[in-house]
């Protein structure tokens, strides 16, 4: 696994760090711009629907989704519901209509919702540009997969950011004994974002999906790619737990963005109970807030830190 630790940079480059900040690390969801302002909508209504279509509970089927979420890390996984137990169940000889009935209808929404509803949050985009005009580099350290880091990034960020790092899009091998029915939709979905997004102008970078955070194996790579000291650099995102564990991790100043960290009512119920596998608890552990240099109620706050 890479890990360039702060004494190696020192050893190689021969010099001191600034005290001034050269490089922000920013998180994306929930401390640009809000990934459950879309995906909620969209998978209420699908839940509903498939609901009247199977004549299956939805709190049956939302528990379903939520295993393969929680399984394959990430609620955009492009074989979600290719590989939940109702797609077996109901259409294990018909993959081919499971596709066009459910698989195909959920993503159009999810993606008509993304354009619709996806928006940085207030001061980011006046943020992102002033610290431009001070020459400080902006990198965006995601854990969602790389295909829609990169659709996202081109909808509201694309051209502010210096870079883009994001996990790799595995498809599960031959072998993976939760094989979805069919791979046939989640390749060309793939496909179809990568090519939607072959014209960034941020910079773009797929790290293995080991790098997710908090494993420090990401901002090692950050901080060697920009020649900067962990002294030099300021971390913001919404969650403690990684976020803030990896800044704390590499001895950086860490902004917790609390304005991301919590859920509208409406969304809490679908988001932190239905979609979680039975016998998992909702309720974490708070982490300690020894992790957090300061808190920020808008994203225009980590001018100060700078």
């Amino acid at each position: 696994m890479y890990e360039l630790k702060e004494q190696d940079l020192l050893a190689i480059l021969g010099k001191h760090p600034s005290q001034r900040a050269k490089l922000i690390i920013t998180d994306v969801d929930g401390t640009l711009a809000s990934f459950w302002d879309y995906f909620v909508p969209a998978m209420r209504d699908y839940l509903r629907e498939i609901s009247v279509k199977l004549d299956v509970p939805v709190s049956e089927l939302a528990e379903d989704i939520g295993r393969v979420i929680d399984r394959r890390g990430t609620h955009e996984y492009p074989w979600l519901l290719e590989e939940t137990s109702f797609a077996w169940k109901h259409f294990k000889d018909s993959p081919d209509k499971f596709r066009e009935i459910f698989v195909r209808p959920f993503w159009n929404s999810l993606d008509n919702n993304r354009t619709k509803y996806l928006r940085p949050f207030p001061q980011v985009l006046d943020t992102l540009s002033e610290l431009k005009k001070q020459g400080i580099k902006i990198v965006a350290l995601s854990d969602a997969p790389d295909y829609m880091a990169r659709i996202r990034n081109q909808q509201i960020f694309d051209g502010l950011l210096d870079a883009v790092y994001a996990l790799e899009t595995v498809e599960p091998a031959a072998t993976d004994i939760w094989q979805p029915i069919s791979l046939e939709h989640g390749r060309a979905r793939v496909k179809e974002m990568h090519a939607a997004t072959s014209n960034l102008k941020t910079k773009f970078h797929v790290l293995p999906v080991d790098y997710e955070k908090p494993n420090p194996a990401g901002v090692d790579r950050v901080l060697a790619d920009f020649d900067v000291f962990p002294q030099e650099v300021v971390f913001v995102g919404d969650s403690l737990s990684k976020d803030g564990l990896v800044a704390a991790r590499r001895g950086i100043k860490f902004v917790w963005a609390h304005y991301g960290n919590h859920l509208p009512a409406e969304y809490e119920e679908l988001v932190n109970y239905s979609l979680r596998p039975e016998g998992e608890d909702a309720i974490k552990r708070p982490l300690p807030m020894s992790l957090v240099t300061s808190v920020a109620a808008r994203y225009d706050e980590l001018l100060n830190h700078i």
